[in-house]
């Protein structure tokens, strides 16, 4: 018998395997891949995430092979604001959702899965998590209740445990086994399509949109640059006539200057994209059983926040699990308690910030006028990458009373960029579908 069975080996449950094994619970943790192994994914962890990399004792691993930077740019239609998110902004999360801020850090990593994924298994067999690889679970054991009791293996291995955590991806076994539908699901999403790059030179990461379209580049493992393009999912099936061809495309219309860079470097691995990053929640917990990481949520790409979030998500369910079975409290009021902070107004909040950014709508004029302020202000600027990234609520910053503050200055700071010369004409243009042609070419 053990205390948990965990499904999915990487991020989610590797550190929710960790957390428990280190409460001095009996872990076993499954998964159908082998390590070191990558796995779709664009593989950004921000300071929130590197920090609970530190708490789980596997920062210094991460830093030793991995560029670390704590600035970073964010460029809107041509408009650059350049910071970091600030220390206390990040003690004050922690210290609200875990009731401590030990092991905080203002780093991030673009850290390649199969180094991550394989650092973090390992750490958790260092806890003593006992890790099965290359094992696929059948079916879910349930007793006569209901109650989710264990596991069976193709391998016709039976486990049981007291709890079995789904941490299994988007396409979770668990919640396809226990018909966990979806809910408030955002079709409106981002496609994507990166790839890694030699001859660029290590430096922080810049974010950019122009329009319907957005694109970044991020420092990683083996001396490699990650390029990512990205636009409304509508244009995807334009953008997949060309893929190549396309991806400098966007690239020369987002920035010319980053374009360049790309153009003179060298492309050593092929392509990769995703097309469906639709978001969804899932129920959290029920008999027996808890959600973690995408297999309860998702959210798209365009705020790269999948790992941060699984990091942090493991480590609230394995805090409310552990009450539970410490005998703290009872199960449903240990989860209830999991589930509050997960669904917090907060989190709701985020979640519509997000879903809106990934229809990859125009900026309105308002909009640019705040980031154009925002230049002339780097505490308003830090705490906007802060909001940006899930650290401080969206509804403080977004708050009517403060984006009007901002605002009043802004009709000045404004003046001196282009974009506002002919904003109606501009706002035209960016709505454009700048594959189509392409598309049409391709099909003759």
């Amino acid at each position: 018998m053990y205390d948990a069975v965990v499904i999915g080996g990487r991020c989610a449950g590797a550190a929710v395997g960790t957390h428990l094994a280190r409460q001095g619970r009996r872990v076993l943790v499954v998964d159908r891949s082998r390590f070191p192994s990558d796995v779709l994914s664009t593989h950004f962890i921000w300071p929130h995430g590197a920090s609970h990399l530190n708490r789980l004792g596997v920062l210094d691993q991460v830093r030793a092979v991995t560029p670390a930077h704590t600035e970073v740019t964010i460029v809107n239609d041509g408009i650059a604001l350049r910071g970091s998110v600030p220390e206390e902004l990040l003690r004050n999360q922690f210290r609200l959702l875990h009731g401590d801020d030990h092991g905080i850090t203002t780093e991030y990593f673009s850290v390649r899965r199969h180094v991550l994924d394989k650092i973090l298994i390992d750490n958790a067999v260092e806890a003593g998590v006992e890790f099965r690889e290359g094992y696929t679970v059948k079916e879910l054991l349930r007793d006569d209740d209901g109650t989710v009791v264990g596991i069976e293996g193709r391998d016709g291995t039976v486990e049981h445990a007291r709890v079995v955590v789904g941490a299994d991806g988007r396409n979770s076994f668990v919640a396809r086994a226990l018909g966990i539908g979806k809910s408030d699901e955002r079709p409106r999403c981002t496609f994507a399509y990166w790839s890694y790059f030699s001859g660029i030179p290590d430096a922080p990461a810049q974010i950019h949109r122009r329009g319907r379209l957005g694109m970044a580049m991020a420092s990683t493992n083996h001396g490699r640059t990650m390029v990512l393009a990205w636009g409304p999912s509508e244009w995807a099936a334009g953008f997949r006539a060309d893929v190549e061809g396309n991806f400098h495309r966007a690239l020369g219309l987002i920035s010319e200057e980053a374009a360049g860079t790309v153009a003179a470097a060298t492309r050593e691995e092929r392509f990769y994209g995703t097309l469906d990053q639709a978001a969804y929640l899932r129920q959290l917990h029920g008999p027996g059983w808890v959600l973690v990481g995408d297999a309860e949520s998702f959210k798209d790409q365009c705020t790269a926040l999948g790992i941060t979030h699984a990091l942090r998500d493991a480590e609230l369910a394995a805090a409310a699990i552990g009450r539970w079975l410490g005998g703290e409290s009872d199960r449903d009021t240990a989860m209830a308690g999991y589930a509050a902070k997960r669904r917090s107004q907060t989190a709701a909040a985020y979640y519509d910030y997000v879903c809106t950014l990934a229809e990859m709508k125009p900026l309105r004029h308002d909009e640019l006028q705040l980031f154009s302020t925002l230049r002339g202000n780097q505490a308003e600027t830090d705490r906007f990458i802060a909001t940006h990234v899930d650290v401080a609520p969206v509804s403080e910053f977004f708050d009517p009373s403060n984006v009007f503050l901002l605002n009043d200055t802004a009709r000045e700071s404004s003046r001196d960029h282009g974009v506002f010369a002919d904003f109606e004409a501009t706002y035209r243009d960016h709505h454009r579908n700048p594959f189509q042609r392409a598309e049409a070419e391709g099909t003759r």
